[in-house]
């Protein structure tokens, strides 16, 4: 029997739950929309894994937590860490979801257009075998080694997953790597292990086919926000993510009725793009009900402002006045700041990873930046523009 087969109290602490569970969903996640984009039926066994430890962590994480409230007040604020407790787990059901339509050979299969034309951060599963070239070096060294920029976001070794190795982790025969990238690394690091992606020859309309690459990103973008906004308990950022839903539900709406009416798709292609345009609507509801109690202005618990101050990474909105109308968003002095620029709202479109040039700003336009903490007093001015 496994270790989490058994499911026992143990003292671990309330933010290692939380960080490990925010680091699990988003890797299954990314995993469901590798699986059903490149028709790979093996993922969804893998991510049967992975949802069995994101129940286990979180029973941990409710145990923890009912030990952890001492009155009222305590309980109004843990509100916040079943919120996300509770969006976790929709999350990773619904991954599985969209998984099994691959495993069961009902796939959308347009990896090769994404491979082509996408900017999409993606995660794959790489299964280390005695030839790999990455046996015995460190994940350090391996960068160096594929001269592409990714992330081993976790490390499964003996049936034990390794979340987040650390740089000077040692790869080992028998490993297997969850590798995120965009799809440049991703090709580089299948090719140094004789690996080709078999995709199918599914030929969508233009549109449709951009909107559910659209769909993807948005909802997966939400989740990000939901747990910046839920660590910086920004009540703005939340009601920020209602509108991003109500994009969502604009798109979804629409984009079934064009894949319905559409007379080059088999059945089955339309059951898969119905069924995972239905899954990526749930995963935005799921990354809005995360910040349920913010919008009904409770305080997260200190726990969650705890997983703050172990992150450099910070949240906010900078809202479009006078000052900045018909600039560049470089003009912000974004680059300057160390400041990305994650989205732009625009008459009540969010448009992901704008360009920073080339690409007028308009008086009432809404950014939402990532910044580091060490930026705060200046990504303040911003906020702050007259």
């Amino acid at each position: 029997m496994q270790e989490d087969e058994r499911l026992r109290y143990k003292p671990i602490p309330l933010t290692e739950i939380l960080t490990n569970l925010k680091n699990l969903s988003q890797i299954i996640m990314s995993l469901a929309y590798c699986s059903i984009f490149f028709n790979d039926e093996t993922l969804y066994k893998e991510m049967e894994e992975l949802d069995e430890k994101i129940d286990y962590l979180k029973s941990l994480l409710i145990m923890q937590a009912s030990l952890a409230t001492r009155d009222g007040e305590d309980a109004e604020k843990m509100i916040s860490v079943f919120d996300m407790a509770a969006s976790v787990d929709k999350i990773s059901e619904i991954s599985l979801d969209i998984a099994k339509l691959a495993y069961e050979h009902i796939s959308i299969d347009i990896g090769d257009y994404l491979f082509i034309n996408s900017a999409t951060n993606f995660i794959y599963v790489i299964q280390v075998h005695s030839k790999s070239p990455f046996i015995g070096k460190t994940i350090d060294e391996l960068y160096d080694l594929v001269g592409q920029i990714f992330d081993i976001v976790a490390v499964k070794r003996n049936k034990k997953f390794i979340i987040s190795p650390s740089e000077d982790f040692t790869v080992e025969d028998g490993d297997k790597l969850y590798i995120k990238g965009f799809t440049e690394a991703i090709r580089k690091i299948l090719e140094l292990h004789g690996i080709k992606i078999e995709v199918g020859k599914l030929k969508l309309n233009r549109e449709v086919l951009e909107n559910i690459i659209y769909l993807k990103n948005l909802s997966e973008f939400m989740v990000d926000i939901a747990y910046g906004t839920l660590f910086t308990a920004s009540k703005e950022l939340a009601f920020e993510l209602e509108s991003m839903e109500e994009t969502v539900d604009e798109i979804t709406e629409q984009l079934k009725l064009n894949v319905i009416k559409d007379p080059a798709l088999k059945e089955t292609e339309k059951l898969a793009l119905i069924e995972f345009i239905n899954s990526c609507e749930y995963i935005a509801d799921a990354a809005v009900d995360m910040t349920y109690s913010l919008r009904k202005d409770v305080k997260p618990h200190p726990i969650i402002e705890r997983i703050l101050e172990l992150t450099d990474e910070r949240y906010a909105v900078i809202k479009i006045g006078d000052e900045y109308g018909d600039k560049d968003i470089i003009e912000l002095d974004v680059k300057k700041f160390g400041v990305d620029v994650l989205a732009l709202k625009r008459g009540g479109y969010w448009y992901l990873n704008p360009p920073i040039k080339g690409w007028k700003l308009r008086k009432g336009d809404e950014l939402i930046i990532q910044y580091y903490k060490e930026a705060e007093d200046e990504v303040s001015s911003l906020i702050h523009q007259d």
